[in-house]
């Protein structure tokens, strides 16, 4: 059956949701790992571990809740709606995420931790997941979902900038700013205001598409998938390809993140201020320019080799860049991160990538199963995401990184080096040589 063209207005609508999201995924990457150890006094292995157990929980959810999506579209529960509920758990759990009652016992730290990271990931999944099935469903042009889907990244890069740069705006406005108590400030302080973000951007995605999911939801067969459609995934060639170049990604991406802040303070002698206000601003405001031209290339080359070269060329780049770097100079990784966020802005793509290969499947089936693709997606990279922070939490502790000191040894530092240079970069070049060897249709443009 034939859809009408998209409202303009739904394109920006079906992305907000992507900006609170992505502004607490991303303040939990950079920041809650530093929180809990440097801060709080938490051992490196007892946060990586507890990190592990709520990223499996994760993965779990996922499957979960790809189950109870069918189940609820089968009873007219839009994918907005249990989008909104999970904002709501999102915002809720961020709060207590930073606030633990006692923080003078690592044992119930830990549990803090384990419990209330746990909460998050949940309310995570119950958005995200919603979010993007909609993106399979809201069109089956594929110009208009790379528009879907560029929209989302778009309003995410937003996120990224609020969710990086919230702690630093806020230590700006205050003396003492590398003391212990303003550090733990600026992180309480943020997760306030990200769980206000969070709940206003689900509540005008819900409100924006809610039309347009009324008319595609009537062309969509929402059954249940049975085990042999379930295996049936597991056989598709190109779906393995790209969930095996997004695991080994989700894994650079993972030890990039959590090992950030670390290396621009004890490789590069940087202080925060200097990274949350100028090289994460930079790194974001070039992804946002970037996204235009990857429409571009897509629609003149394919979605396959713009990605490819672009997530191949992020693990070159780490790998001959951030061993050289000199110690105490702002511009030479700011021109790092120009080049990084260009090259970030076609991860899109993959994304685009996945609904086409739904679309093949419906063709074969007669089913949609965006929710269970996009499920089995999100669960191999938290599986992925969880067995780095064990790594991260190992690798620390045989480093014995002493991260309330203001300096570390020249082979701590290498060993910071080799983890956020050639660990993450050969990631990254595994992962685009993966995505080469996928095999992607042609979309539609009917």
């Amino acid at each position: 059956m034939s859809q009408p063209p998209i409202n303009a207005y739904t394109y920006p609508a079906f992305g907000a949701a992507s900006l609170g999201k992505v502004a607490v995924e991303v303040t939990l990457q950079l920041y809650l790992f530093d929180f809990y150890t440097r801060i709080l006094g938490l051992d490196p292995i007892l946060a990586g571990l507890a990190f592990a157990v709520a990223i499996f929980w994760d993965a779990l959810s996922d499957l979960i809740v790809s189950a109870g999506l069918f189940k609820a579209r089968s009873r007219g529960i839009t994918y907005s709606t249990t989008l909104w509920w999970g904002a709501l758990v999102l915002a809720a759990a961020t709060v207590l995420l930073f606030f633990p009652f006692r923080e003078d016992s690592p044992a119930f730290l830990f549990g803090h931790l384990l419990v209330a990271y746990v909460l998050v990931n949940t309310g995570m999944t119950l958005l995200d997941l919603p979010q993007s099935s909609l993106s399979a469903e809201l069109s089956r042009k594929a110009t208009e979902r790379n528009k879907l889907l560029a929209s989302r990244m778009g309003f995410g890069i937003l996120g990224l900038a609020v969710g990086s740069a919230l702690p630093g705006l806020y230590l700006a406005t205050v003396e003492n700013a590398d003391s212990s108590a303003a550090l733990a400030d600026s992180r309480q302080v943020s997760a306030w205001i990200l769980a206000g973000i969070v709940v206003l951007t689900a509540s005008l995605t819900k409100l924006g598409v809610r039309g347009r999911e009324r008319l595609t939801s009537q062309q969509a067969a929402s059954e249940l998938p049975d085990w042999s459609e379930v295996r049936a995934i597991f056989k598709d060639r190109a779906f393995m390809h790209l969930v095996w170049a997004g695991i080994i990604a989700a894994i650079g991406r993972t030890v990039n993140a959590a090992l950030a802040l670390m290396y621009y303070r004890f490789v590069l002698v940087l202080s925060e201020a200097e990274v949350t206000q100028a090289i994460l601003p930079v790194f974001t405001l070039s992804i946002v320019f970037s996204i235009p031209g990857w429409i571009a290339l897509s629609k003149r080359y394919g979605k396959q080799l713009p990605a490819c070269v672009a997530v191949g060329g992020l693990g070159i780049m780490g790998i001959l860049a951030y061993p050289i770097l000199p110690e105490g100079l702002l511009w030479p990784p700011l021109i790092v991160s120009v080049i990084g966020g260009v090259l970030s802005g076609a991860v899109f793509l993959v994304d685009s990538m996945i609904t086409d290969l739904i679309d093949l499947n419906e063709v074969a089936t007669g089913k949609r199963k965006e929710s269970l693709y996009f499920a089995v997606w999100k669960s191999a990279l938290k599986v992925a995401r969880a067995l780095a922070f064990v790594a991260i939490g190992l690798g620390l502790q045989v480093m014995e990184l002493d991260l309330s000191r203001e300096t570390v040894s020249e082979s701590a530092q290498w060993g910071i080096i080799f983890l956020f240079g050639f660990l993450v970069g050969l990631c990254f070049v595994v992962a685009g040589w993966r995505i080469y060897r996928a095999d992607i249709p042609k979309p539609s443009e009917d």
